[in-house]
C-alpha cells in the first residue's frame, strides 16, 4: 500500500465530523474515575494479574519508562498548560504528554479482546493524547486526563475501525457515526433518565433504528 501518512491535522479533520465532542458533565464524570494503571514492581516483574494480560517484554519495558513521570498536580498542570498556550512551550507540552501517558494505557486494555497488538493501540491513543493538548481548555475546572481519555480512545476506535475486521463493520458516515458515538450517546440518556430505546438513539443520532440496532448487535 502506497502513500504518505495522514498529518495530525489531518487525521483530526477526518475525525471530527464522526465524534461528539464531549460535553463539560461527561469530562467531569470521567474525572471521577481516576485512571489506575498496573506499573512493573520494583524488581521489574509484572503483577501476576497483568503478567496474563500482556507477557510481552516491550510492553513490560514500557511501563517501566512510563512509570518515571509521576503525576501531576492540578497546579502543575496549569502552570504548563500556561507556558504552553502563553509561549508555544514544546518542553511544556512534553512533560504533560509523559505525565498522562498511563491514560493511553489504560484505555487500550479496554480493547485487548479485538485482538489489536497493546502496544499499537497504545500508540494510537498516545496521537489522541496529543491532539488533546491543542485542543484542552483549562479555565474549565476539570483535569486533563479526563479530558486526554476522550480523544485517547477515539485514536484508538478510529484504528480498529480502518484496521481489524472484527469491528470493521461499515464505512457510511452514519455506521462510523455509530460506531463512535452509540455507547457514549446510551450512557447520556440513562444519566438524563430516559431509557435508550432504539426509536430514541436514532432520533439523537439522526440515524436509521436498523442502523442502531445493527450497531448494538456489533458492539
Amino acid at each position: 500500500m502506497s502513500g504518505r501518512n495522514p498529518s495530525p491535522d489531518e487525521s483530526e479533520s477526518a475525525l471530527e465530523p464522526e465524534i461528539l465532542d464531549p460535553s463539560d458533565d461527561e469530562v467531569i464524570e470521567a474525572e471521577a474515575a481516576p485512571i489506575v494503571l498496573d506499573v512493573p514492581q520494583a524488581d521489574g516483574r509484572m503483577p501476576a494479574d497483568a503478567q496474563a494480560v500482556a507477557p510481552v517484554t516491550g510492553l513490560q519495558q514500557y511501563l517501566a519508562e512510563i512509570r518515571r513521570y509521576p503525576y501531576l498536580s492540578k497546579e502543575e498542570e496549569l502552570l504548563l498548560f500556561h507556558e504552553y498556550h502563553a509561549q508555544g512551550s514544546r518542553e511544556a507540552a512534553v512533560k504533560l504528554i509523559m505525565a498522562n501517558l498511563r491514560v493511553s494505557v489504560a484505555i487500550a486494555a479496554e480493547y485487548l479482546h479485538t485482538g489489536a497488538d497493546h502496544m499499537d493501540l497504545i500508540q494510537e491513543g498516545n496521537v489522541g493524547l496529543m491532539q488533546a493538548i491543542k485542543k484542552f481548555d483549562p479555565t474549565k475546572n476539570v483535569r486533563f486526563y479526563a479530558y486526554a481519555a476522550w480523544w485517547s480512545r477515539a485514536y484508538i476506535l478510529r484504528y480498529l475501525l480502518n484496521n481489524f475486521r472484527l469491528v470493521k463493520i461499515g464505512t457510511t458516515q452514519d455506521q462510523r457515526k455509530l460506531f463512535y458515538n452509540l455507547k457514549k450517546e446510551k450512557a447520556k440518556l440513562a444519566r438524563e433518565g430516559f431509557a435508550p430505546d432504539t426509536k430514541l438513539l436514532a432520533d439523537r443520532l439522526n440515524v436509521r433504528e436498523r442502523d442502531v440496532i445493527e450497531m448494538d448487535q456489533r458492539l
